[in-house]
């Protein structure tokens, strides 16, 4: 890894000055012409004063910030604690972060003492699907006069965590699994949806779901609106294997939609109570028995590192666990939508962006 070091380039009009310089320089040289001679220094000054007074050691300005969760795609405000070890105090820092902030200006620092902690916010949108362990900031510097640029890049080790972007499920697929439920003893002995309140009827709306006996008394027409509950534990497979002799670089829009929608499928899931058993297929298999926020963590965490991988064989031991559960939802992100594995696969099972929505 190459030493941290201070970089120090000219900006666009101390180019044009230096230009400047060295044409009056050139006039005086070839006329003899004192004028030109004075015309040169008096052009040449300002940028001497510049270089010699620039900040040379922005790269002793250590960062530090927490770890940061977030989705592809959504804005969040970053809290720097930034701390100068350098011989003078910063002045007139801009300070961003090319990754996070590709639609964000750089943001201005205050003055800051040497060893003096200073917190900053800034504002910052992660727009690809990542997981990082090192965070890489630049601070730049064109202070006193602006003719030279001072920078420095500023690495920190933090945990940058973008979940794929969420993306919105179809009715079919959201009450997929409760289609299959019976109510658990503890809540209702009857099997199927609950009832949840009233509403008054669109256009869009199924007749079916007409609330007969309202309706006659309102006047209007008025639907029953029903809260369908999920099994115990669903079970969720995510296919990350490419098709026999399909290239990994193909497909990457299908593929990103779907690891968005096997993360609103859990989140979805969970919210209604449900454990979730998650088979990964991929060059290694990876199982998941969600239970609870941590093993959640841990699964979204694999979808914001996951890949495509080439075709390979399942063993059916995989399977197994799955086959007992009430329903399945099958989601090939890979577009391998005719596996065998999931044609074998017995009792409900539902598949997630089959036409790719």
């Amino acid at each position: 890894m190459a030493k941290p070091a201070t970089t120090i380039e000219f900006t666009l009009r101390g180019r044009i000055l230096a230009w400047l310089a060295a044409l009056a320089a050139g006039a005086s040289w070839l006329a003899d012409d004192a004028n030109a001679r004075i015309a040169a220094a008096m052009l040449a000054a300002p940028l001497l004063v510049d270089f010699v007074a620039k900040q040379r050691r922005l790269h002793q300005t250590v960062l530090s910030l927490p770890p940061r969760r977030t989705a592809a795609g959504s804005r969040y405000t970053e809290h720097v604690l930034l701390s100068h070890l350098g011989r003078s105090t910063l002045r007139e820092c801009l300070l961003t972060e090319p990754r996070t902030m590709r639609t964000e200006p750089p943001a201005l620092l205050p003055t800051v003492p040497r060893g003096a902690p200073t917190t900053f916010s800034l504002r910052q949108c992660s727009l690809t699907r990542c997981h990082q362990l090192e965070r890489v900031f630049l601070l730049e510097s064109s202070w006193p006069l602006g003719l030279f640029r001072a920078r420095a890049v500023c690495r920190v080790t933090a945990d940058l965590v973008t979940e794929p972007a969420r993306v919105p499920l179809s009715a079919e697929v959201v009450q997929a699994a409760s289609e299959v439920e019976v109510a658990p003893q503890d809540r209702s002995p009857l099997p199927g949806p609950e009832f949840h309140s009233l509403r008054e009827h669109r256009l869009d709306d199924e007749a079916r779901g007409v609330h007969a006996l309202r309706s006659a008394a309102t006047g209007t027409l008025v639907r029953r609106v029903t809260h369908g509950r999920v099994p115990r534990t669903v079970g969720v497979v995510l296919d990350l294997r490419r098709p026999p002799g399909r290239a990994l670089h193909q497909g990457v829009r299908r593929f990103e939609w779907s690891l968005g929608a096997c993360a609103s499928l859990v989140a979805h899931l969970r919210g209604r109570g449900a454990e979730l058993r998650v088979l990964v297929i991929a060059t290694e298999a990876a199982n998941f028995h969600v239970r609870g926020p941590a093993q959640e963590l841990e699964l979204l965490t694999l979808l914001a590192e996951a890949g495509p991988s080439p075709h390979r064989s399942v063993p059916g031991e995989q399977f197994e666990e799955l086959r007992r559960l009430a329903h399945c939802y099958w989601i090939p992100a890979g577009a391998y939508l005719a596996s065998p594995e999931f044609a074998a696969m017995p009792g409900s099972v539902t598949l997630v962006g089959g036409d790719f929505e």
